[in-house]
């Protein structure tokens, strides 16, 4: 059985040529995968290990002599420094560093600086290391940063809800990707290793797993996370190690075919993409495809901005820290997996994708001709030792041997045919619930990492921003008035502005009426009660009553008196004071008088009824 790294190193076609002095390194864009961490299956959330951690420093180190100094040690990549790139003093502007804000991928990117970047203090032969004069004092003293010069990157670790985050993790949140993945496991490849290995699995001693691992996980549906956990106990249980490196144990062989399946689950669910048929769907690799669109997007601001490495519009080294699954997916789709097998694989922990732009001249300038720029593809395996002749470089596109270097035009060409760098396109493909999806319209928002421009981020045109300030605005505002009528009882009526201000707290209460004391309302053609008095003004167009504008003398005929200033009641008579003379409201007292009166005359007469 061939292990990654055999198979790795037998596709080795060809190597760095460092002291080759035509080679001039413009910049570098750097995909790693993390230092060693602890197994995903534990409860607890995963953190970088110390030996993660040691293999992240060393990678920084070697980074460093690769690309920013050409004396001391190590030099395991090789010397190609890219021209004016701080040496010692980190210089935020020269640097992208990003990565998801997981614990154990932000600390590899910290410890892969530290490498990078060591601390730096001041001495007798380095009197000027502070140029910008942040660490001295007004007195002339100077102060270092503690731990003796530590320097302190800047490190863009992107959560769930960052819309950038699609470009070095594109498969997550991503349904359709996770769904393309899945549909593996329904076919025949799957469902036959499935069945072959059943009885392989259920021969690992759980006792590995240290109580993380259930029976029924002993399965090549997780080829993957046994393989993780597998991995870790290897290296830091002596139990395990014992029982799995001995030869003359039953165990034999055990570790290095979990680790196999492990690969061939990986490429199947990540990549298999350069084996698919033009127009058949490839979103399992969607991770790659986000990735393509970082690493063009970098190159192409670098050109834009003519190789100058200081003016900070364009930074000359990105260093990008993630998982496994992005260099799987984009190995596949950038055909490098064409002729090395090996990249049908998980990359160990600490590897490193590495492309640089260069040109092939003995004028170390910018060329000022796109066709004298290259890029190379260079891949550093994690568990091989450094090598002083460099990375090892490897052909894309299916491109031969010969192959190794590609013109800019030739990369760009390719690379914009298996890249996704809209956040629409993203959104749209993988039919994302994300936040910053919702309301995402593909004519005015556009993430153009690929975009030739200096480093422009998202932008949202003034006429999308303010519908989406004011759509939000309105939905806050109802929110907050549901809240305060829900909790706090608040509610709202119409005021007809029509009635009289001073009769609308009338009636027979007078001044005393409240609000939700309620005017008496006659039914049509109904007679107005006692102390009622009505007016009628105009006539309908037929004559009658229709139409009339009456006017109520809201009172208590008990009270008449008092109101009126008028003399006591003569009912004999049949004066009943002067508020309207002998007009026809007189007339209408009366009536409701006499009918009292024969109401009051009227003899109780039995209830016969049953």
């Amino acid at each position: 059985m061939l292990l990654f790294f055999a198979v790795l190193a037998s596709a080795r076609v060809l190597r760095a040529e460092d002291d080759n002095t035509m080679y001039n390194n413009f910049g570098a864009v750097a995909f790693i995968r993390s230092g060693e961490r602890t197994p995903v299956l534990r409860p607890d959330t995963p953190i970088l290990t110390a030996f993660g951690a040691q293999q992240m420093l060393q990678l920084g180190k070697n980074f460093r002599h690769r690309y920013l100094v050409e004396t001391g040690l190590p030099h395991g990549l090789g010397v190609q420094n890219i021209p004016d790139m701080s040496p010692d003093i980190l210089n935020h502007e020269q640097l992208f560093i990003q990565t998801l804000n997981k614990p154990y991928l932000v600390s590899s990117a910290q410890a892969f600086m530290q490498g990078l970047y060591p601390p730096y203090s001041p001495n007798a032969t380095r009197p000027d290391i502070l140029g910008d004069a942040v660490g001295e004092l007004a007195n002339g003293d100077v102060v270092q940063y503690p731990l003796e010069g530590y320097q302190y990157p800047r490190v863009q670790a992107l959560g769930e809800l960052d819309p950038e985050s699609v470009y070095i993790s594109g498969n997550e949140n991503c349904p359709t990707s996770q769904v393309e993945s899945a549909m593996y496991e329904i076919t025949d490849e799957f469902l036959n290793t499935q069945t072959l290995e059943k009885r392989f699995y259920g021969d690992l001693e759980l006792g590995w797993f240290e109580g993380d691992v259930q029976d029924w996980m002993l399965d090549y549906r997780y080829a993957y996370e046994l393989h993780d956990y597998l991995n870790y106990a290897y290296n830091h249980n002596a139990t395990t190690f014992a029982a799995l490196s001995s030869n003359d144990s039953s165990y034999a062989g055990v570790y290095d075919k979990v680790r196999y399946l492990a690969n061939q689950d990986a490429y199947y669910r990540y990549g298999n993409a350069s084996s698919y048929s033009p127009g058949a769907s490839t979103d399992q690799a969607m991770a790659g495809k986000t990735l393509a669109a970082l690493i063009l997007g970098q190159f192409q601001k670098i050109i834009t901005n003519n190789g100058n490495t200081t003016n900070g519009i364009s930074r000359p080294l990105t260093l990008l820290f993630g998982d496994f699954e992005p260099l799987v997916s984009f190995f596949s789709l950038a055909m490098v997996d064409h002729l090395s097998q090996g990249f049908r694989a998980i990359p160990p922990f600490g590897s490193a994708m590495i492309l640089e732009l260069f040109s092939m001249r003995k004028d170390e300038e910018f060329p000022s001709d796109i066709n004298d720029l290259w890029i190379r593809f260079y891949f550093h395996n994690g568990t091989d030792e450094f090598d002083d002749s460099g990375p090892t470089a490897y052909s894309m596109f299916g491109r031969g041997p010969s192959q190794m270097d590609m013109k800019w035009d030739d990369f760009q060409l390719m690379m914009t045919r298996i890249m996704v760098n809209q956040l629409a396109d993203w959104c749209d493909t993988c039919s994302s619930g994300s936040l910053f999806c919702w309301g995402v319209d593909n004519s005015t928002v556009n993430i153009l990492l690929a975009g030739g421009s200096s480093g422009a981020k998202s932008k949202i045109s003034p006429a999308v921003g303010g519908v989406i300030g004011a759509v939000a605005t309105l939905a806050i505002a109802g929110l907050l008035f549901g809240i305060a009528m829900f909790f706090g009882g608040i509610r709202f009526h119409r005021v007809d502005r029509r009635r009289d201000s001073k009769s609308a707290l009338g009636g027979f209460k007078g001044s005393a009426k409240l609000a939700s004391d309620p005017d008496l309302s006659l039914a049509k053609n109904a007679t107005s009660p006692a102390g009622i008095v009505t007016s009628s003004f105009g006539k309908g167009s037929d004559g009658d009553a229709k139409g009339r504008v009456t006017h109520e003398r809201v009172g208590s005929w008990e009270l008449r008196q008092k109101e009126t200033g008028a003399g006591p009641l003569d009912f004999k008579s049949g004066d009943f004071g002067g508020d309207l003379g002998d007009g026809v409201g007189a007339e209408s007292r009366r009536e409701s008088f006499e009918a009292i009166e024969a109401a009051m005359r009227r003899p109780v007469e039995p209830s016969e009824r049953v």
